[in-house]
């Protein structure tokens, strides 16, 4: 079961976003990047958590449940395959990375669908 927490995701977020990750809990934050930051940023999170993403080819934001806002990325390449990435409303702006197929402790029932 490939369940991973992705210590590193503020230090990285700063990569992307600056000083300002602090101001707002993360998810604010890569909502209001664009698409090609976003993707990029989701594909370093992915890889972070071991799984292979080579490229990214989609990202769709899911919804919130329980605190938690899940983000879906689809990737190319390598093994690929399509993963959520949970960003839990806390102050270490936690994030998790499952397949898809695991989301549903979330409230999720398939990736690339609103909550």
């Amino acid at each position: 079961m490939l369940k991973f927490r992705v210590v590193a995701a503020l230090s990285c977020a700063c990569i992307f976003l600056g000083s300002s990750v602090h101001a707002a809990p993360l998810n604010d934050q890569v909502q209001g990047m664009r698409e090609s930051a976003r993707s990029k940023f989701l594909g370093m999170l992915v890889r972070q958590s071991g799984a292979e993403c080579k490229q990214v080819q989609r990202t769709f934001f899911q919804g919130q449940a329980d605190k938690a806002a899940l983000w879906n990325v689809r990737c190319s390449g390598g093994k690929g395959g399509d993963f959520g990435v949970v960003m839990l409303d806390d102050a270490a702006n936690t994030v998790r990375v499952l397949p898809c197929d695991q989301l549903k402790e979330f409230g999720a029932s398939a990736c690339f669908r609103k909550l």
